[in-house]
């Protein structure tokens, strides 16, 4: 039975947060996650094994804990980052440059959107994981949906909830597909990027001035 009980917002012990990182970075490395072996990932971190398994059941949970840690970090930081722009455009603009800064972290991000809708026999062990640990707390990417629309919301207050989910699916799923363009390298030089960002900001605010009429 797993004693790592936090969500990753929460501390957690050196050594768990050691292995986290470790997958994080071989992740990184390209090592494929489905041949990856207990043994790589604590060499990597510097512990034993048998350390490992004072944290972690198995393998799969290690792996699904680390994919949804450095997810959740990663978002958590794009929270603070949009706090800090002052209306919807530079706020969607904002969370697609960190996308394109942070390669590895939407790589990962994807990863974890990967296993939670994988068939596999493995994928389903990561999705059980994954679904416990989502127990402490909402969707990292739907958290920075909804603070991408916190002001929106603030002030469209008669707004019914249906087309508040609208908006939020809308600002998810155009988030999503932005990654998935970038981790494909689908943008290859910098003119491509802007004019895509130019073109999702312009979208959802859009989507935004029409929702009422909708």
């Amino acid at each position: 039975m797993s004693k790592v009980k936090d969500n990753a917002g929460a501390e957690c012990p050196p050594k768990v947060k050691a292995i986290y990182q470790a997958v994080f970075e071989l992740f990184e490395e390209g090592t494929d996650l489905n041949s990856l072996t207990v043994s790589e990932i604590t060499k990597k971190a510097g512990i034993g094994k048998g350390t490992a398994y004072e944290y972690f059941s198995d393998k799969e949970e290690m792996i699904a804990r680390a994919i949804f840690y450095n997810v959740e970090m990663f978002c958590q930081k794009i929270c603070k980052g949009i706090d800090r722009e002052k209306d919807l455009p530079d706020k969607v603009n904002y969370v697609l440059c960190a996308m394109e800064q942070q390669i590895p972290n939407t790589n990962c991000l994807f990863r974890l959107v990967h296993i939670i809708s994988g068939n596999a026999v493995t994928s389903r062990r990561f999705r059980e994981v994954v679904e416990q640990q989502r127990l402490f707390g909402e969707k990292p990417v739907e958290s920075v949906a909804k603070q991408v629309l916190k002001d929106v919301f603030n002030e469209k207050k008669t707004l019914s909830q249906e087309k508040k989910n609208y908006l939020l699916m809308s600002v998810y799923s155009k988030v999503l597909s932005y990654g998935m363009f970038l981790s494909e390298n689908q943008y290859g030089s910098a003119e491509q990027k802007d004019a895509m960002r130019s073109l999702i900001c312009r979208g959802i605010c859009k989507e935004v001035d029409e929702i009422e009429d909708l």
